[in-house]
């Protein structure tokens, strides 16, 4: 995943009402090419991005980058292959409520029905809830 981030961009949005301002911001979102909108796509590349090296441009390229991340779970062998080891104790990974990565599995899960069912067969069985994730997590970055 981290082969595919994005180029960070900062855009500032008016103030308006109702529908113009999502039309506005839809609008503004396809032309400039932000993705902020696409939860939790573009939050997971800059986390996987935060340790690339500077001076790099990254070109964002949402359909691959699903791509490659639904390799990662085709089923529980290629999971348990391609997700070998879990993040370092001091990454800052928790599937506490107040943090990105719940809400990023939570999102991950109603994505792709091949992951639902990889967790399914994985946890508890052979691994904990946590481990599952942090593994998946240290996977995509």
């Amino acid at each position: 995943l981290a082969q595919a981030a994005p180029v960070a961009s900062v855009v500032v949005r008016r103030k308006m009402g109702g529908s113009q301002a999502s039309s506005v911001r839809s609008e503004a979102d396809e032309e400039l090419g932000i993705q902020d909108d696409i939860f939790p796509w573009f939050h997971m590349v800059q986390w996987c991005a935060e340790d690339a090296k500077a001076n790099c441009v990254f070109r964002w390229d949402l359909p691959r980058i699903q791509e490659v991340v639904a390799l990662l779970a085709e089923d529980p062998d290629t999971f348990c292959m391609r997700c070998p080891d879990e993040l370092p104790a001091g990454s800052g990974f928790s599937l506490e409520d107040d943090t990105a990565f719940i809400e990023w599995a939570a999102a991950l899960l109603e994505w792709s029905p091949a992951l639902r069912q990889v967790r399914f067969r994985l946890v508890p069985a052979r691994m904990k809830e946590f481990t599952f994730w942090s593994r998946y997590f240290a996977g995509l970055r």
